[in-house]
């Protein structure tokens, strides 16, 4: 099997960024190792410093189970300044990455140095999306599916603490979802806040209008106890759709209540803007579902997004207002920017 050239490499990992939804922008020219990019997506970016080599195996004088990347062609590894740095290898043989941690390989690089992987891990990935190895001295290796690459990135930093929970997460968890999973990260990450920094009073007002706007854009909800799930408690795939709308309205007050608090606390306000991110994408699946019954009848599909929001009781009558998508989205962008204007690390 042909080794891949550079440019094969970096459009190796550019297409599974894409394919999962991102926009990339490319820094750096053909051939230009490392790649410089950025990614974006609902609202989030990343840039990123892409290392990358083939994996294969060791040699005939090493076990069958060991895979490694060479490191050739550069001096040493740089970290991407507030951005992300990644060291991959690909295997066309395994179909995965090995992304390994910059911050273990940053005292130099030796003669001859590789960095190796077993294929009993890359295999664990090509089956479940992605896998960890213990090199011990708290370094842990990672392969990564490639519809699991634009997820590995975003929580690069603890998957290379070991968990990859976020990497293995079905499509309904916030992990999923890029505009929820960075809400969450800033608010529970950061060393802490500034709100004492110039505009901080102008960003904190919109995320009042956005609070306005999706409490409107609910309206009212049916009366009696609705069934809950949490924000770690994802719903089942969308043919039972869940019932949001009284978390949403829930978690909307809460945050207008903690911006009028005398002791703002914005990690309480970005946990609370991170299950609203989610509940955006779950509604939009729920939309786009609905849509697909219109053939049985207008009543039918407007039933079934009703359901979305307030699950099986209290429904007749009640109607999804497709607003709701664009206001969780805009109040959510809004508490991304406010935490990401304020936040100290």
């Amino acid at each position: 099997m042909a080794r891949l050239n550079k440019e094969g490499l970096f459009g190796r990992v550019i297409d599974a960024i894409v394919a999962d939804g991102w926009h990339v922008e490319r820094f750096t020219g053909l051939g230009v190792h490392p790649a410089r990019f950025a990614m974006r997506k609902d609202g989030v970016e990343h840039v990123v410093r892409l290392y990358i080599w083939n994996l294969s195996h060791g040699g005939k004088s090493r076990s069958a189970e060991e895979f490694r990347i060479q490191v050739t062609g550069i001096d040493g590894f740089e970290v991407e300044p507030n951005g992300r740095t990644l060291i991959l290898g690909f295997s066309q043989q395994f179909g995965v990455f090995a992304g390994f941690d910059i911050y273990h390989r940053l005292k130099g690089i030796g003669v001859s140095p590789s960095i190796q992987i077993t294929a009993a891990t890359l295999l664990a990935a090509a089956d479940h999306g992605a896998e960890k190895q213990d090199k011990t001295k708290s370094e842990w290796a990672i392969a990564i599916r490639p519809d699991r690459v634009a997820r590995y990135i975003q929580h690069l930093s603890s998957a290379h603490t070991g968990d990859i929970g976020p990497l293995l997460a079905d499509a309904q968890s916030p992990f999923a979802d890029a505009l929820s999973s960075e809400i969450a990260s800033l608010a529970e990450t950061a060393a802490g806040f500034d709100l004492s920094r110039p505009g901080e009073v102008d960003l904190r007002a919109n995320i009042e209008a956005g609070v306005d706007g999706v409490l409107a854009a609910l309206g009212e909800g049916p009366t009696g106890a609705l069934a809950q799930i949490g924000h770690n408690q994802p719903p089942e795939p969308i043919e039972e759709p869940p019932s949001l709308g009284s978390e949403i309205k829930d978690a909307a007050e809460q945050i207008r209540d903690h911006l009028k608090s005398d002791t703002v606390d914005p990690r309480e306000i970005g946990r609370r803007g991170a299950l609203l991110a989610w509940a955006r994408k779950i509604l939009d699946a729920a939309k786009s579902e609905g849509a697909k019954v219109l053939e049985k009848g207008k009543d039918i599909a407007r039933e079934y997004m009703a359901k979305a929001l307030w699950g099986g009781a209290g429904t007749v009558g009640m109607i999804f207002k497709e607003e709701i998508v664009e206001a969780l989205r805009h109040l959510a962008g809004s508490v991304l920017n406010w935490l990401q204007h304020i936040v100290v690390f």
